[in-house]
C-alpha cells in the first residue's frame, strides 16, 4: 500500500517575486560590468608622459582628452600611477605656489617610452595672437611658452637612447612663441616644416560670433573698413599677421575640412577612412625620408582655390606625420587633438570608447571616430617594437695569435673576415662630412636618427664603406651600430680618419707639443670605436660618452691628412736625419722625417690599440697628388721655371715606411685624387694617351701612372668625386671640370672613375661626398665672402666646393612671393619677386612670346644702398631706374643672355664696391673669372690660362645644373 507524501503547499506570490530579483540583479551586473573589466585588465606595459605649457587654469583643457583616453587604457606614468589630468603632467600648474608652477621636461625618466607634448603655446596676460611681444607696458605677454633649448636637448637625449621610444606633437609645438632656432631643430627632429601658416573653422565669423579678437584688432589696424565677414568659415593666418578667410558656399563647400588617412597610414597603423574636421590645425610639410600618414583636404570652390594659392598654399596637406629609424618613431598631429573643453567621464569603465564610436556625433565624432583609434594604433605598434627589441650585434672576427684581426691588406686590395674566411673587399665607399646648413665643420649633430638615416641611404646606394675625417659625436657611432645590428647580413664598414691639428707651431709635424697632443687624439679614437671613452667637452673637437663598441666594423684607420707642403718642407729642414724604428712600422734611409713622423704616428696607434684591446686593423697614410712622387713636366710657371710650385715642390712616398716583426693588419695609402685638380691633371701631356672605353681619359691616365711607383702597398683613393652646381672652379679637357656639372653627368663621373681604379689596382675608392655642405669654400669664391663668418648661412650655387654631395642641401624656393606687380595691360603682366638661402627669383608672366631676334628684356639689379650705382640700363636706352643698380640681367637669347656688372662691382677684377654715388653712363661689363692659371712645359711651351664666362646666363630648369 503506498503512501503519498502531503505536499507543503506554495506561499502565493514567492516566485513571482524572485524573477524580479535575479532581473535586478541581472541589470546591476550589466551596469557594474563595464567597471569590474577595467578593474581586472592588466595596465599597458608602457609608461607615458605628458608635456603641456599652455595650462592658464586649473581645467588642463589641452590634455584633458589625452589624459581620458590614457586612463581609459589603462597606460600609466614613469612612475606606474594612473593619469590623473590635473596632476600628472609636465608643464605649468597655474594654481600651485609660485616655486612649484613650472615642472621641466628635463630630466626624462629612464622608463618612459612614449612622451607626448600636448602644447607649448604658453600662458599669457592677455590674448595676441601671433602679433603679442609685448604689452601696452612694454613687459612681454608672455608669462611661459614656447617649446626651449633645454627640451629640445632633453628630447634629443630621449631618442638618441637605444631603448625602443616614441614621441608624439601635435598643433602649435613649432608655432609661436618658439624661436626660430628652436623651430629648425624640431623640424629635424619631427622630419616636418611649419609653412607659417595655422587655421581652424568657425562657426560664426562675424564680429560678435567666434572669431579670435586679436584677428579682429589685426584687420581694424590694417583697414579702414569694418570686418566683412558672417556665417560659418576657415580662418588661416601666419606669423606675418596675415589672414585669409574662406566662407562656407562661397570659398568652401558643405565638408569644409576633411582628414582621411593615407595607404600609408593604413599600411602602417592598420587605420583607415575619415571624417569632417572643425578644430585647429597647422599647415606643414613632410621633409624628406618622413611618410604622410593623413592629410586634411579643405573642399574649397575655383575661387577658394584661388584665393589659396595666391597666399602659397594648396587645398590638401599632411595631417600626421612620421619619422622614424630602426628603434624609435616621432609623430606630428596637425590638429588640436588632445584637447577637450569640457570634462569627460566614465574613464574606469570599459568600452565606453567603443560604444562612442558608434554613437557620437559632430563635434565629438573626430575624437571617438579617429583620435582614439589612432592612439591605440600608436600604443599597440609601441608595444609590440618594446616586446621585441632589435638582437644584440654578434660580430664576425678571427685572430692570429692574441691578435683580434676583421680586416687585412693582401697584394693590391684591402680583405675582411667572414665565415667562409678571408674576402677581398674591393671598396665602394662614401665620405661622410657632417656640416649641416648654418654649421660649421665642428658643429657635430648629436642626432642618432639623423646619422642613421644618412647611413641607411647610403646602405641603399649600394656602398659597403663609409669614411669619417675625425672623431665624430658619441650619436653616430650609437647609430652605426644600430645600422649593422640590423644589417648583419650586409653590413657598412668604416674607414676612420684621425685627424692631426692644422697650423702646427712652426709648421713643425715634430714639435713635441703637436705630436703628444695628436697621439692624445689617437688613444681618443682607437677608445671611441672600442666603446670605452668618456670624453671631456672641448672646443673644436667631439666629445661625451663612448659606449658601443663597433671595432669590428673597422677595415681601416686614415693617420693624417692632406698635408700642406710648406709645412712639410718645414718639418723636414728642422728635423734634418730624424728617422724612426717600431714594432709595427719601421722606415728606410732615405726616408724624410715627415715620413718618419707618419710612421711613429700609425706605430703609437697599432702599439696602443693592440696592448690595451688586443686588436689590430689596417692603417693608412693620407695623402693627396700635390705630395705624390712623380715629377710633373707641367708644374711650372708660365716662364717654364720650376720656382716654388706648390703642387710639385715636395713629396711624401708610402714606400718609404717599412713593415714591423708586430704588424699584422697592414699598411696602405688612402689618397685624394681628383679629375680637375691639380693643375697637372689637366696640362701634364704623358696622360693624354690613356684610352677607355668611353676614349681618352686623362685621369685615368694620372692614376695608371701613380700606381707603377705606388709598389709596396694598396692604395684606395679616399677622396674622389663631381661637383655640380653652376659654377666652375677649373677646367678640364675631358669635361671633368670643378663644378658646373649636371647630377646625372656627376653620376656616370663617378662610375667612370671607379672602373678606372678598379682596372688600374686600386683598392676601392671614396666618394667625395655624401651631402652638400654651406661651410665649404673654394679659391675663386672665398675672396667673396664677406664677412666670412656669415657665409655657412647661405648656400653658394656658384662655388663647387658646396655641391659635391650625393643628397642635397638646398634652400626650398618659397610659394608666396616676396613681392608681386600685376597688371592689366602691358607685355609684362605679373612679375613676381622671391628669396631664399640660395637663389633671387624673378617670376614673369608676359603676354605674349618673346621674340628674341628681336627685342631684350632688360633686368636691373639694386644689391647695395638705392642712392649708390647706375642709373642708366643702356647708353642707347634714355630711361632711368629708380634707385642706382650694380648688376643689369639682359635676356635674349636662350645662348646669349648675361648678367653684367657695372666696373667697380665686377668681382672676377677683384673690384667690390658700387660707386660713391649714382651715375648714368649705362655701362655694364661682362664677368670672365680666371680658374686656370697659365703655365708652361719645360720647353716653354705655354700652356695659356683658362677664364670662366661668369656671366653667361643658362636656360632651362634648375634641376640640369
Amino acid at each position: 500500500m503506498k503512501r503519498h507524501k502531503k505536499r507543503k503547499p506554495k506561499t502565493p506570490g514567492k516566485a513571482t517575486a524572485r524573477f524580479p530579483l535575479i532581473i535586478t540583479l541581472f541589470v546591476i551586473f550589466l551596469i557594474l560590468l563595464p567597471t569590474l573589466l577595467y578593474v581586472i585588465k592588466t595596465p599597458s606595459p608602457l609608461s607615458f608622459t605628458i608635456y603641456n605649457k599652455t595650462v592658464p587654469d586649473g581645467l588642463v583643457k589641452h590634455h584633458l582628452a589625452l589624459a581620458w583616453f590614457l586612463r581609459n587604457e589603462k597606460i600609466l606614468t614613469p612612475e606606474r600611477k594612473p593619469f590623473k589630468a590635473t596632476s600628472t603632467y609636465k608643464g605649468y600648474f597655474p594654481l600651485a605656489n609660485e616655486q612649484d608652477r613650472i615642472q621641466s621636461l628635463a630630466p626624462i625618466a629612464s622608463e618612459t617610452d612614449i612622451i607626448y607634448i600636448a602644447d607649448t603655446y604658453g600662458v599669457y596676460r592677455s590674448e595676441g595672437g601671433f602679433s603679442r611681444t609685448q604689452t601696452g607696458e612694454n613687459t612681454s605677454n608672455l608669462i611661459y611658452g614656447g617649446t626651449s633649448q633645454e627640451d629640445v636637448e632633453a628630447l634629443q637625449a630621449y631618442l638618441n637612447r637605444d631603448e625602443e621610444n616614441t614621441l608624439i606633437a601635435e598643433f602649435n609645438t613649432f608655432a609661436t612663441p618658439t624661436p626660430s632656432y628652436i623651430q629648425a631643430q624640431l623640424y629635424e627632429m619631427f622630419r616636418s616644416r611649419w609653412t607659417g601658416w595655422s587655421g581652424q573653422f568657425v562657426e560664426d565669423l562675424s564680429s560678435q560670433g567666434e572669431t579670435p579678437s586679436w584677428i579682429l584688432a589685426q584687420h581694424e589696424a590694417n583697414s579702414s573698413q569694418s570686418w566683412p565677414y558672417t556665417g560659418s568659415g576657415i580662418i588661416l593666418y601666419n606669423t606675418n599677421d596675415e589672414f585669409l578667410v574662406l566662407q562656407s558656399n562661397e570659398d568652401i563647400g558643405e565638408k569644409a575640412n576633411t582628414f582621411a588617412f593615407t595607404q600609408a597610414g593604413k599600411t602602417l597603423l592598420g587605420q583607415e577612412g575619415s571624417n569632417k574636421y572643425k578644430h585647429l590645425f597647422d599647415i606643414v610639410e613632410p621633409l624628406e625620408g618622413a611618410k604622410v600618414l593623413a592629410t586634411y583636404t579643405l573642399d574649397v570652390t575655383p575661387e577658394g582655390l584661388e584665393k589659396l594659392r595666391s597666399h602659397g598654399l594648396e587645398p590638401s596637406f599632411p595631417a600626421i606625420i612620421l619619422g622614424e629609424t630602426a628603434n624609435h618613431k616621432t609623430y606630428y598631429f596637425a590638429g588640436n587633438w588632445a584637447y577637450s573643453p569640457n570634462i569627460l567621464r566614465f574613464s574606469t569603465m570599459q568600452g565606453v570608447a567603443t560604444a562612442m564610436k558608434y554613437l557620437s556625433e559632430k563635434e565629438q565624432a573626430f575624437y571617438w571616430k579617429i583620435y582614439i583609434p589612432l592612439m591605440r594604433a600608436i600604443i599597440k605598434e609601441a608595444a609590440g617594437r618594446k616586446a621585441s627589441p632589435i638582437p644584440p650585434a654578434s660580430p664576425v672576427f678571427t685572430s692570429e695569435g692574441t691578435t683580434n684581426l676583421i680586416a687585412r691588406t693582401h697584394d693590391n686590395l684591402l680583405q675582411i673576415w667572414t665565415e667562409e674566411g678571408w674576402q677581398d673587399l674591393f671598396i665602394h665607399g662614401v665620405n661622410i662630412g657632417i656640416a649641416m646648413p648654418g654649421k660649421w665643420f665642428t658643429g657635430f649633430p648629436n642626432n642618432k636618427a639623423l646619422y642613421y638615416r644618412w647611413l641607411t641611404q647610403i646602405g641603399e646606394l649600394g656602398a659597403n664603406t663609409v669614411r669619417i675625417y675625425t672623431l665624430l659625436d658619441p650619436q653616430f657611432y650609437n647609430a652605426f651600430a644600430l645600422y649593422n645590428r640590423i644589417h648583419h647580413d650586409n653590413p657598412l664598414y668604416l674607414m676612420q680618419e684621425i685627424w692631426p691639428e692644422e697650423q702646427p707651431a712652426g709648421d713643425d709635424y715634430l714639435d713635441e707639443t703637436y705630436q703628444r697632443e695628436f697621439e692624445q687624439e689617437i688613444e681618443h679614437v682607437v677608445n671611441a670605436i672600442h666603446g670605452n671613452a668618456t670624453i671631456e667637452e672641448r672646443r673644436g673637437r667631439a666629445w661625451g660618452d663612448y659606449t658601443h663598441d663597433i671595432s669590428s666594423y673597422v677595415i681601416g684607420y686614415l693617420v693624417g691628412r692632406e698635408l700642406e707642403p710648406h709645412e712639410v718642407e718645414e718639418t723636414d729642414n728642422l728635423n734634418a736625419g730624424y728617422t724612426f724604428s717600431g714594432r709595427y712600422l719601421d722606415v728606410t734611409e732615405q726616408a724624410t722625417p715627415t715620413e718618419a713622423w707618419l710612421a711613429q704616428s700609425i706605430d703609437y696607434l697599432m702599439e696602443y690599440e693592440e696592448a690595451v684591446y688586443g686588436w689590430q686593423h689596417p692603417v693608412a697614410i693620407v695623402n693627396w697628388p700635390t705630395l705624390d712622387i712623380l715629377e710633373h713636366e707641367s708644374e711650372r710657371n708660365e716662364f717654364g721655371e720650376k720656382i716654388k710650385e706648390y703642387n710639385d715642390r715636395t713629396s711624401v712616398d708610402i714606400n718609404q715606411l717599412l713593415e714591423g716583426p708586430a704588424m699584422k693588419a697592414g699598411l696602405f695609402g688612402a689618397y685624394h685624387i681628383y679629375p680637375n685638380y691639380p693643375d697637372f691633371m689637366n696640362n701634364d701631356p704623358s696622360y693624354d694617351s690613356y684610352q677607355d672605353a668611353q676614349g681618352r681619359f686623362r685621369y685615368g691616365g694620372y692614376l695608371k701612372a701613380f700606381k707603377e711607383v705606388h709598389t709596396t702597398y694598396p692604395a684606395v683613393v679616399a677622396e674622389f668625386g663631381i661637383a655640380t652646381g653652376m659654377g666652375n672652379a677649373h677646367f678640364s679637357p675631358d669635361g671633368y671640370h670643378h663644378g658646373g656639372k649636371t647630377e646625372t653627368e656627376q653620376a656616370e663621373g663617378i662610375i667612370r672613375m671607379f672602373e678606372a681604379m678598379e682596372r688600374e689596382g686600386y683598392a676601392g675608392g671614396i666618394i667625395f661626398e655624401w651631402m652638400d655642405e654651406w661651410a665649404k669654400k673654394t679659391w675663386t669664391t672665398e675672396p667673396y665672402m664677406i664677412p666670412y663668418d656669415r657665409q655657412i648661412l647661405w648656400h653658394n650655387t656658384i662655388d663647387p666646393e658646396q655641391n659635391y654631395g650625393l643628397l642635397a642641401y638646398e634652400a626650398v624656393k618659397p610659394k608666396k612671393t616676396g613681392a608681386l606687380v600685376q597688371e592689366k595691360e602691358g607685355l609684362i603682366q605679373e612679375l613676381a619677386v622671391r628669396m631664399d638661402a640660395s637663389f633671387l627669383s624673378l617670376d614673369f608672366i608676359f603676354s605674349r612670346q618673346l621674340d628674341f631676334t628681336k627685342e631684350q628684356l632688360l633686368i636691373g639689379l639694386d644689391t647695395y644702398v638705392r642712392d649708390r650705382g647706375e642709373l642708366l640700363y643702356s647708353p642707347s636706352l634714355p630711361v632711368q631706374a629708380p634707385s642706382g643698380m650694380e648688376y643689369l640681367v639682359v635676356l635674349d637669347g636662350e645662348e646669349t643672355s648675361q648678367i653684367l656688372a657695372i666696373p667697380p662691382y665686377n668681382y672676377t677684377n677683384y673690384t667690390f664696391a658700387s660707386y660713391p654715388d649714382t651715375r648714368t653712363t649705362g655701362v655694364f661689363a661682362p664677368m670672365s673669372k680666371l680658374i686656370n692659371k697659365e703655365r708652361a712645359l719645360s720647353d716653354k711651351t705655354p700652356i695659356p690660362p683658362h677664364l670662366e664666362d661668369s656671366s653667361l646666363l643658362k636656360s632651362g630648369h634648375f634641376s640640369r645644373f
